[in-house]
């Protein structure tokens, strides 16, 4: 499968594309639990999928001990939680042999995500990505959250490259690949770490696993 573009830059999402997000989140979860002595890791978890505050927002987490009466310390418990969730992280298998042979092969990378900028870089540090990624595009940057487009268009104009010469990836239907389509990158949907399928956009690709995105945009 390539590419029918001559691809000169590649942005890339961060959390479910480059590194297992849920999973680390699914720990940091099980780490509350067993420090509140009550609870479920999934009754937990639905807290944060709730159409109430950023999905990161400790205010899930208060809630939670809130609705089952906890004794704990509600900053002990914060804590403990960004704790377990950092050590829980690891990048998907194949991330980092993938940004090395771009990297190898000269196409400048950017980072374009919706965490903030502190826990963008703790997890590329943790994750032992940092050094691939020539600008990371956050919140924090720009004042404006995917799907808009300033976030994607400063990343580009960063790197000096136009849109059509640029592919995104990320696992996002909504807030990675329909703003690709419109802005006119290639869009690649790193389905392999897409949890919440079912939103209607068509990428231009779709990738099973992050090592096929080389010989996608490479050629």
């Amino acid at each position: 499968m390539q590419s029918e573009r001559d691809v000169r830059a590649v942005l890339f999402d961060l959390d479910n594309t480059l590194v297992r997000f849920i999973d680390a989140q699914r720990a940091a979860c099980a780490a509350v639990v067993d420090l509140a002595g009550a609870g479920s890791v999934d009754d937990l978890f639905a807290f944060f999928l709730r159409p109430v505050h950023n999905f990161e927002s400790s205010v899930h987490i208060l809630d939670y001990l809130s609705m089952i009466a906890s004794p704990c310390d509600p900053a002990e418990v914060c804590a403990c939680y960004d704790r377990a969730k950092l050590a829980a992280l690891e990048p998907y298998d194949g991330a980092r042999a993938t940004l090395e042979r771009l990297c190898e092969a000269g196409i400048p990378m950017a980072v374009v995500t919706d965490a903030d900028a502190a826990h963008a870089a703790a997890r590329l540090a943790r994750s032992g990505l940092a050094s691939y990624f020539e600008v990371v595009v956050t919140p924090d940057v720009t004042g404006e959250r995917k799907p808009g487009d300033r976030n994607f268009l400063h990343a580009l104009d960063f790197i000096g490259v136009e849109p059509g010469a640029a592919a995104m990836v990320g696992d996002s239907l909504r807030r990675d690949i329909e703003p690709a389509n419109r802005l006119g990158l290639l869009s690649v949907h790193a389905a392999y770490g897409d949890w919440n399928p079912g939103y209607d956009c068509l990428p231009d690709h779709r990738l099973d696993w992050i090592a096929g995105l080389p010989s996608l945009v490479l050629g």
